[in-house]
């Protein structure tokens, strides 16, 4: 049997390897439209601040680990045209064919960026080519513009501060980090803005090049730079499974089950072209992650060869690094919660992150989202200098084992002054939700 996968992306990759592994005697091809498969997408601030010295350090495995050892056919620099799926066939860039028996499309996303900024020259960042294009774009700039302030903005600000340039972060909104608890946020907020000169509710933002330089004007205000970079937000890459028929959601994004199986009985879909369910609320939606389009990729994969995996959804855990903060949420907000028809509350609470005597602690702003009633928690969001990073995922565990707070409360969680105080922030957290 032929299994072809478009794309070489964590999903992609996936799922390649887990079919050979579910059937040694298939036959697995992976199309990739750019140079390089397999890569670490999230390690790209941190090559352009200089931690990482060269693209190729954020290389999963080097080519032959695929090719030689794995037995997978991998087609580089060559993107897929077309899906016909009368024939089973694929139409490539170079006018050749490829025939299928079971497909994955792992094609991934694409930097959303505005039509006024992509006519003067800015480009955004999701693949490692467009990451060593930043690169050379920011060597000799001495001040950078980032438009946008999501995670990725905010990211790139950190990155690039910290590997000296002077860095003007341009938001459409009235502050930073848009839906994040201006409680736990606060701190934050100010801190960066000491970092980084933020010029908010720019929905006015106009970009003009002069010369090597871009003039952004907003608000009456006008600021010169050497580079700017776009981080407006990602769109999926499924205009070749939209142009075949494959069912899609309002978004363009595939519509997938639990076995990762699409529209169409022969064609799987994972990674950040496809749906995914929300473990809260059990609705398809949209988690363009690393670690969820890998196990997407894994489920796909095993699938296509004949396994039989679910994948039970995502809460979409996310953790960010900006400067000494580490910032993570997963599930929903109090806001969204209600959106989706569930009675939520939120508590609040402001703790430490090591015993009281213990040096080095550092505050933790947590909230925790639960429903009235049931007591579920739902969501969470943690900001803190120490610990943020760990203890969201302890949340988010608890998400999945849909636990009360009260059962989050009475959860086994390890204790040392160097780690924790006796009454950790989220046991704390935990027990107000009760009340």
């Amino acid at each position: 049997m032929d299994l072809v996968v478009i794309g070489g992306g964590a999903a992609g990759m996936a799922a390649a390897s887990k079919a050979k592994r579910v059937d040694a005697s298939l036959t697995v091809t992976v199309v990739e439209g750019g140079s390089y498969v397999s890569y670490a997408e999230c390690g790209i601030p941190y090559y352009l601040e200089g931690i990482v010295a060269s693209p190729t350090e954020l290389l999963h495995y080097p080519l032959e680990e695929f090719t030689q050892k794995r037995g997978i056919n991998v087609i580089t620099r060559t993107s897929v045209n077309a899906i016909d799926r009368k024939n089973r066939e694929l139409v490539l860039s170079n006018d050749s064919r490829v025939k299928y028996d079971r497909l994955v499309i792992a094609t991934g996303a694409s930097p959303k960026v505005p039509d006024s900024l992509s006519a003067v020259g800015i480009h955004g960042i999701r693949s490692l080519e467009s990451g060593e294009i930043t690169h050379q774009d920011i060597a000799n700039a001495d001040k950078v513009a980032i438009i946008g302030d999501g995670i990725l903005g905010l990211e790139l600000a950190s990155s690039l501060v910290q590997g000296g340039k002077k860095v003007f972060l341009v938001s459409r909104h009235s502050d930073i980090l848009k839906g994040f608890d201006t409680r736990i946020g606060a701190a934050f907020r100010e801190e960066f803005k000491q970092r980084v000169n933020v010029l908010t509710e720019a929905s006015d933002l106009q970009v003009t090049k002069r010369g090597s330089s871009f003039l952004l004007a907003t608000r009456g205000k006008v600021v010169v730079v050497d580079a700017v970079i776009s981080a407006t937000g990602i769109v999926p890459n499924t205009r070749i499974a939209i142009d075949a028929g494959i069912a899609t959601d309002s978004r363009g994004i595939i519509i997938t089950d639990g076995h990762m199986l699409t529209s169409d009985p022969n064609i799987y879909a994972a990674g950040d072209c496809a749906s995914t369910t929300n473990i809260v609320t059990g609705k398809l939606d949209w988690h363009p992650l690393a670690q969820v389009s890998n196990k997407m990729g894994r489920v796909a994969g095993s699938n296509a060869a004949g396994g039989k995996m679910v994948f039970p959804g995502s809460a979409g855990t996310t953790l960010v690094k900006i400067f000494d903060y580490e910032i993570g949420f997963t599930g929903l907000t109090e806001e969204q919660a209600r959106k989706d028809g569930l009675d939520a509350k939120t508590i609040f609470v402001k703790a430490m992150s090591k015993a009281g005597y213990y040096p080095g602690k550092q505050p933790v702003f947590v909230n925790m989202v639960t429903e009235n009633g049931t007591g579920r928690i739902l969501g969470s969001q943690i900001v803190s200098k120490d610990g943020a990073a760990w203890r969201i995922n302890a949340v988010a565990a608890a998400i999945q084992a849909k636990l009360t707070a009260e059962a989050f409360f009475f959860s086994d969680l390890g204790y040392s002054p160097p780690f924790g105080p006796v009454w950790d922030p989220l046991i704390v957290a935990a027990d107000l939700s009760m009340k």
